[in-house]
């Protein structure tokens, strides 16, 4: 690499490593040294998707309160106490107590209603969600980059497996996939 090169490559912020290619620069022509790299890199847009959940919304399922009066016939028993008085006409027996004081008490039984509720499930609603599985199409526009290769070399070739076609050639050639079959 001459000096020149070296200052220009300073001055312009990059170093040896980061030049893309060495070369000799002269005003009346451009050489690119044989065993030097030159890479360029061709891009190309491509589509792709991805997916990312979304809210819909909700489903509401309201439930509300509602009362209501209700009646219901409860058959109930009840015992009643019927006292009566006839007149009779007999002897005392034996065993019969007469003549002492008391009280005679008869139990008299019967029935109340009491009012009970208890809670019971008398219908389910049933909430299904189905995933639906479908196609969207989408559409963009994309851009790639084409590399066309033309001109030749002043002062053709030092390199004799060439047959004395410039570094230009072959990169065009490298790059239009024309390696095996080299113009000229």
């Amino acid at each position: 690499m001459d000096r020149n090169n070296t200052q220009s490559g300073k001055a312009s912020g990059m170093d040896k490593d980061q030049a893309p290619f060495e070369h000799e620069q002269d005003s009346s022509r451009t050489h690119v040294n044989e065993d030097d790299d030159l890479r360029v890199d061709v891009a190309e847009e491509e589509l792709t998707a991805a997916k990312r959940g979304v809210d819909r919304g909700s489903v509401n399922i309201d439930k509300t309160v509602v009362s209501e009066q209700q009646q219901m016939d409860v058959p109930v028993t009840e015992e009643r106490v019927n006292v009566s008085r006839r007149t009779v006409d007999r002897d005392v027996s034996a065993g019969d107590d007469a003549f002492k004081d008391g009280t005679i008490e008869v139990p008299v039984y019967g029935e109340e209603v009491d009012v009970e509720k208890r809670t019971r499930v008398t219908e389910e609603i049933e909430v299904e969600k189905e995933a639906v599985q479908a196609t969207e199409r989408v559409t963009d526009t994309v851009r790639r980059e084409e590399v066309t290769v033309d001109g030749d070399v002043v002062g053709e070739g030092a390199d004799s497996g060439t047959s004395g076609r410039g570094f230009l050639d072959r990169a065009k050639d490298a790059l239009t996939g024309d390696e095996k079959n080299p113009r000229r």
